[in-house]
């Protein structure tokens, strides 16, 4: 079955939208226009993660990696961000930049970042390219749809909530990155065995 509602799941929490809420929240303060920037990063992300899921299985033949191998190094990028959702770190500069470096930094690193990236690429490259990008289409229209809300609600947003929500996606990437990480040195470790 080529739609899976795990992979749906693992993608929007990969994704996690909320995290972009106080970056859209600082923007709107200076007066940007939050729902163009969020629309236009929604496409740019997509567009990324298309290419990701493309391109990804390619680079393992190209650069001789293998699955395993992959599976630790994208679970330590994936553990690197879920503690860092947890922690709060979210240093993004609004300072200085016009609407197209906030397009930008909103959709990469912020919803396409190097774990989805990684994501992406691995299950590509176990699951296949076509049943990646439908689950991916659908995982993007739910990210979309917490965008416009998000935007459409920017002023009475509870920044706090939104904090807390975020962190508890967190957490499951974290558990998400320690299961890839245990596959892959499981593969590993029997590949050294043989």
């Amino acid at each position: 079955m080529l739609l899976s509602p795990f992979l749906i799941l693992q993608l929007f929490v990969l994704l996690n939208p909320l995290s972009s809420a106080p970056f859209l929240i600082k923007l709107q303060k200076r007066g940007v226009d939050v729902k163009n920037v969020a629309w236009r990063a929604v496409l740019t992300a997509f567009a990324v993660a298309l290419t990701i899921a493309i391109a990804g299985p390619s680079l393992f033949q190209l650069f001789g990696i293998t699955q395993n191998s992959f599976r630790v190094a994208g679970g330590i990028v994936i553990m690197l961000l879920g503690i860092e959702t947890i922690r709060g770190d979210e240093e993004e500069s609004t300072q200085t930049g016009n609407s197209d470096n906030f397009i930008a930094i909103l959709a990469t690193p912020i919803l396409t970042g190097p774990a989805t990236m990684s994501y992406i690429t691995l299950t590509t490259y176990e699951e296949g390219m076509l049943k990646v990008i439908i689950n991916l289409i659908v995982a993007f229209i739910g990210v979309a749809v917490v965008m416009a809300v998000l935007t459409l609600m920017i002023s009475r947003v509870n920044a706090r909530l939104i904090g807390i929500v975020s962190r508890i996606l967190g957490l499951f990437l974290t558990a998400m990155a320690v299961e890839m990480m245990a596959k892959g040195l499981d593969g590993l470790i029997h590949a050294a065995v043989k």
